[in-house]
């Protein structure tokens, strides 16, 4: 990636160049983006993301909304701080380090950082997965085979190997694509951290969303069996990776 940086009236942003050569920020204005035939649909839900056409690219913009309680009153304003330490931020640089690293995460294309007084609204466009689906809308379809189970699980610890807490891991934030390939999405307030209990808090928190999933959608193809694949996967990309000289530990640097 060559990280390019602007700033126009206080707004920031930071931009992949070899994608975006001169920057675009109206990528972030959706009567611009209707007007001119990039905006090519939105997800549903609470946290309500853009998926753009643009420039021969398919990318995903999503907007930092606050959760929980905050977000009734507040939907998307953040204490301010220095740019370079806004959720958008970092989470454009964690991505691209964890491309450097091999990870199968969305390439980062930019990111804006929008001062608000003493606060701040922050955005992040990375490039589409193609033809994927989330892990929860494919069990809803058909059961996975012990090796993709297995699969999850290795690119799971091949996330914490590389010192990567995802802390909202779940069945929304894995996708499979139509060639069968794992990807992690969704990286918002993760960090790279030293070993600790937290990847035992990440699988426990990707189990609790299965069996939410579950206890919403019947016949959801899901079973014990499967999770203990995806276990076994991850157990063996851990003694495999640990067993390494250059990674003695079993973890990359922090």
């Amino acid at each position: 990636m060559t990280l390019t940086k602007s700033q126009e009236k206080g707004c920031v942003l930071w931009y992949d160049s070899t994608a975006l050569p001169q920057g675009e920020p109206r990528l972030f204005d959706l009567a611009w983006l209707r007007e001119n035939g990039h905006l090519a649909g939105s997800s549903t839900g609470r946290n309500q993301a853009w998926f753009l056409r643009y420039n021969g690219l398919e990318l995903v913009w999503r907007h930092f909304w606050r959760g929980g309680l905050v977000g009734r009153v507040n939907r998307d304003l953040y204490l301010r701080r220095p740019a370079a330490q806004s959720r958008a931020m970092e989470e454009f640089m964690l991505l691209d380090w964890m491309r450097e690293q091999g990870l199968p995460v969305p390439r980062p294309i930019m990111a804006r950082y929008q001062p608000a007084g003493l606060f701040y609204r922050a955005d992040l466009i990375t490039e589409r997965i193609p033809q994927s689906r989330t892990l929860a809308e494919v069990l809803r379809d058909a059961p996975l085979s012990a090796a993709v189970w297995g699969q999850i699980g290795q690119v799971i610890a091949q996330m914490h190997v590389a010192g990567v807490d995802h802390t909202d891991l779940n069945c929304r934030n894995i996708l499979l694509d139509e060639a069968g390939k794992v990807w992690l999405i969704d990286f918002d307030k993760c960090a790279r951290r030293r070993p600790g209990g937290w990847q035992a808090e990440n699988l426990s928190r990707l189990h609790r969303s299965l069996v939410k999933e579950q206890g919403k959608v019947a016949g959801l193809h899901w079973s014990p069996q499967d999770w203990q694949a995806l276990q076994a996967g991850y157990d063996a990309e851990v003694s495999a990776v640990s067993g390494k000289p250059e990674q003695a530990d079993g973890y990359g640097k922090v």
